[in-house]
């Protein structure tokens, strides 16, 4: 028999419909996943390509990194589960944002494969992007060039940054959106 408690928006929810929101969100976030490694793999890897191409690509990305945060502070509010919800969105937005940065790396390798200190691929420049978001350094791979130091000196900045805020806006908003229904709960 199905246990019914109060969840964390004030509805009743059996034990198998928080089951079923918790696979949902898990299902949302590897198609989100998905999404990224598939707009991360349309970025050319032939150097000999127009350099336009990972720059567009990169633009297109910030544009749907924008979009996708919005979207996701609005689902935040209307979540039966809001902090459900905000962990299914900064998970996604991190790997939107270290994407990003993998684009930018990599189509700088390409570029002037000088400009780190090993020639990266896809996969290297998204290690690359997660050393240094989680600052560790490893020095395994580093920049070279002025403008592959800029890039990771501006990524730094922006970790920083987009820790900090992204958590604190996305927290919030989840937080808000329960204080919401408590309040409607008792004003009801």
């Amino acid at each position: 028999m199905d246990t019914i408690d109060r969840g964390e928006s004030g509805y009743e929810f059996s034990r198998r419909e928080k089951a079923r929101i918790v696979l949902e969100s898990l299902a949302r976030m590897f198609v989100g996943l998905a999404f990224v490694v598939v707009m991360m793999r349309l970025v050319p890897v032939d150097p000999h390509l127009n350099l336009w191409i990972p720059i567009a690509m990169g633009i297109v990305m910030l544009l749907a990194f924008a979009w996708y945060f919005r979207l996701q502070l609005r689902r935040i509010h209307v979540a039966q589960f809001p902090r459900i919800q905000a962990t299914e969105a900064l998970l996604l937005l991190v790997a939107m944002f270290l994407a990003f940065f993998t684009v930018t790396y990599n189509a700088m390798s390409l570029a002037e494969p000088a400009s780190f200190s090993e020639d990266l691929d896809q996969f290297s420049a998204f290690y690359f992007a997660v050393t240094v978001l989680a600052t560790v350094g490893f020095g395994d791979i580093t920049p070279v060039t002025i403008p592959a130091r800029s890039v990771a000196m501006v990524q730094m900045g922006f970790d920083i940054a987009f820790i900090a805020v992204a958590v604190r806006i996305v927290s919030g908003t989840a937080n808000q959106a329960l204080r919401n229904r408590s309040e409607q709960a008792n004003g009801a």
